[in-house]
Parts: C-alpha cells; sequence; structure tokens
C-alpha cells in the first residue's frame, strides 16, 4: 500500500541505516524497525512518526558479523535520527542523533551484541496511539489463533472484493497512520479499494501456523505478523503471492484485536 496522499506539510522523524558485511537490528521504544542480514552495502530510510512515545524514545542498534573470517568488503554500519518536513530534505533537517563505526574490531562477531543506544525527545508528537494502551500479549494459543484470523478475514474481504469490511479491519491502521503522518484518509482508503478490487480471487485455505512468524514486540502491546517464506502477509495463492503489506502489527485493544501499524 502506498503512503501517497499527504495532506498538509507535517514534521517527520527519520531513521537512517546504513550497513553493510553485518546482521542488524533496529529497535525504537522496543520495536522492531529495520532488521538486517549480511550483505553487501544498503540504506535504509524509515519514517517513524507512528511509533514514537510521548514520554520519550530510546533508539537501540544491534549488530553482529556473522562470520569474520570470510569478511572481504569493508564492514560498514552509520545510524542517522534526524527530523523535517515530508521526506529528507538535509538543508531543512535537524539532525537528532548520530552514530557511525567501520572498525571490524570494535563490532561484535557471533551472538547479536547492542553497539548502541540513545534517546530523544518528539515534538511535536502525533500521539497517542490506540496500540500504547492495548492488553499485555504473550505467544501462546490464543494469540495464535487470533492472529490467523486477522489474516483469513482479510483474505476473505479481498477475495470477495468487498472494500468495506477491508476498509473496516484497516480502521485503526488508517486513522493512526494518517494522524502520524499527515495523510488524507480518503486518499488512503482509495488505496484500500484499489487493492481490494484488483485482487485475483484464490480458492480457500486456511493459513498454517507454521506459514507464519509471530513475535511480540518488547513492549508486549503489538504482535508482528509475517510470513516466513517473506511473501506478502496476506499471500492466498502461493503460486501468485500477489501485493500487500510484508509486515502488519496487532494489537489487542479493549473491543477486539486490531490492525494498527
Amino acid at each position: 500500500m502506498s503512503t501517497s496522499g499527504f495532506a498538509k506539510p507535517q514534521i517527520h522523524y527519520v531513521i537512517e541505516l546504513q550497513y553493510a558485511g553485518l546482521e542488524v537490528r533496529l529497535l525504537l521504544n522496543g520495536i522492531e524497525i529495520v532488521r538486517g542480514t549480511q550483505a553487501e552495502k544498503k540504506i535504509v530510510q524509515q519514517k517513524v512518526n507512528g511509533w514514537l512515545s510521548s514520554a520519550g524514545n530510546e533508539l537501540e542498534l544491534f549488530a553482529s558479523i556473522p562470520d569474520p573470517a570470510h569478511i572481504n568488503a569493508p564492514i560498514d554500519l552509520k545510524c542517522l535520527v534526524f527530523r523535517g518536513p515530508h521526506g529528507r530534505q538535509p538543508e531543512e533537517s535537524e539532525a537528532l542523533a548520530r552514530f557511525a563505526e567501520r572498525d571490524k574490531a570494535k563490532l561484535p562477531a557471533g551472538a547479536m551484541r547492542s553497539v548502541w543506544k540513545t534517546s530523544f525527545a518528539a515534538d511535536p508528537f502525533y500521539g497517542p496511539w490506540r496500540w500504547e494502551n492495548g492488553r499485555p500479549i504473550s505467544l501462546d494459543a490464543t494469540t495464535i489463533s487470533a492472529a490467523l484470523q486477522i489474516v483469513r478475514s482479510v483474505i476473505a474481504a479481498l477475495n470477495g472484493h468487498n472494500t468495506t469490511s477491508l476498509i473496516q479491519l484497516f480502521r485503526v491502521h488508517i486513522d493512526e497512520n494518517a494522524r502520524a503522518y499527515g495523510m488524507q484518509v480518503d486518499r488512503v482508503e482509495e488505496q484500500l479499494a484499489g487493492w481490494c478490487h484488483s485482487w485475483t480471487p484464490a480458492p480457500p485455505r486456511n493459513p498454517s501456523p507454521e506459514e507464519y512468524s509471530l513475535t511480540v514486540e518488547d513492549n508486549r502491546r503489538l504482535l508482528r505478523i509475517e510470513r516466513k517464506d517473506g511473501s506478502p502477509v496476506f499471500t492466498a495463492d502461493l503460486k501468485s503471492p500477489g501485493s500487500g503489506p510484508r509486515r502488519i502489527y496487532a494489537a489487542r485493544l479493549a473491543e477486539a484485536w486490531a490492525i494498527v501499524r
């Protein structure tokens, strides 16, 4: 789903992570924002307004060199937190935190370990978020069943080209992302409708727990749902994976489980 259709200029908090030759994890307030495997140089830039807390924000970077003996290319690890209007406009952006390390000897080999931790305030702040007051989550049979029911419900709405049901399933996601990133709600709904209408129906198939990677984030208020094969979460036909998000977050709100990010 695209993130076009901004309603007005808005300040964005952006994290930029650059790495090479490393496995990395970047957590913001206990939520995994970026995960990367050992590879050639890669740069990831992520807007994070929707993950920020009014009480303060902690960023922690984990890294490891899986096999130092086989590293021929230079090691590179850089992280920058900045805020500015819309995308990155360096001349108008304010740097909030920086980290850089290229010395292989200073980075951990083997098990992934914390290499940098920093904190920063969020002003302006676009929350609060519904999931912050959600119920604590444990990865038990009830949670697994709820996650698979979310997947089934979205696939059923897509298969039936039922735009109304699809938008309702993403209601919290739409409203809070619109607020966080200055987007127009009707534009986001149009994008969901376009996804729904372009969907090729697939025969009903019960999603299996073995197909999905379910992770309770460190704050225990969010459940990250992904497919183990890297396909979009709502893949219905394994021969034609289709489109859609490759990662969603669900929360256990007072009323029921909901897709929140």
